[in-house]
């Protein structure tokens, strides 16, 4: 790394720590150190409702995450500007290669490349697996491709035998295997809840509904017409 760029990292590094170092003073100052009740000039909280305090208690809760923030960050700053002296400065501390200029601009006090970075903090795979299913082979492995070419009895034809089990074997689905209430009832409505929904009605002239024996709902028309 250039004398010129490390000076300029440096002085940065510094910046960043006097700032800190003021805020975590200024935190310190107004009131943290104190307890809840003598900060909102109370003699106890016990018979305040939590809601009558919650302002207060996020403003405080805040407070110990900006100072401890801080305090991490000032660590991290310490352990940069240590290794400008060592000159170890700007080298990733897992993979050993140089960290990428516009990285360090952007944070002077890391430790790890962009790789290295983004490795750690990717997040694990949900879907995980038993790692011997990446050396097993047919018919232990996992089958389920939905290969056209395949014939043969795979995953996807033991998910579709499992799947309409308890299907219901109807007019509309046609592949179940339960002949439930739907199949030994078949005039049942399904989209009626009570049975007297599922008796067609008209609407009268005068604003009554009435029975419409020949099985057509009409509630937009009077039976005159």
């Amino acid at each position: 790394m250039a004398e010129k760029q490390l000076w300029k990292l440096k002085n940065k590094l510094l910046t960043e720590r006097g700032k800190l170092a003021g805020q975590i003073e200024f935190i310190d100052d107004n009131g943290l150190g104190v307890s809840m009740e003598d900060s909102i000039s109370e003699l106890s909280t016990y018979d305040n409702h939590p809601a009558d305090i919650g302002t207060e208690l996020f403003e405080r809760s805040k407070d110990f995450s900006l100072r401890e923030n801080a305090i991490i960050t000032v660590a991290a700053i310490d352990e940069a500007l240590e290794k400008i002296e060592n000159g170890t400065y700007g080298t990733c501390d897992i993979c050993g290669k140089e960290i990428e200029p516009g990285r360090l601009e952007a944070i002077p006090y890391t430790t790890k490349c962009m790789d290295c970075e983004e490795a750690e903090e990717r997040l694990p795979d949900q879907n995980v697996r038993p790692v011997e299913e990446e050396v097993l082979g047919k018919p232990f492995a996992r089958t389920f491709a939905d290969d056209p070419e395949a014939v043969g009895y795979d995953g996807e034809d033991a998910w579709r035998e499992v799947a309409r089990y308890s299907e219901t074997t109807d007019e509309w689905s046609r592949g179940g295997t339960y002949y439930g209430y739907s199949v030994i009832n078949p005039d049942k409505d399904r989209d009626t809840a009570e049975d007297v929904d599922s008796i067609p009605y008209e609407l009268g002239d005068d604003g009554v509904f009435y029975k419409n024996f020949s099985g057509k709902d009409d509630d937009s028309a009077p039976s005159g017409k």
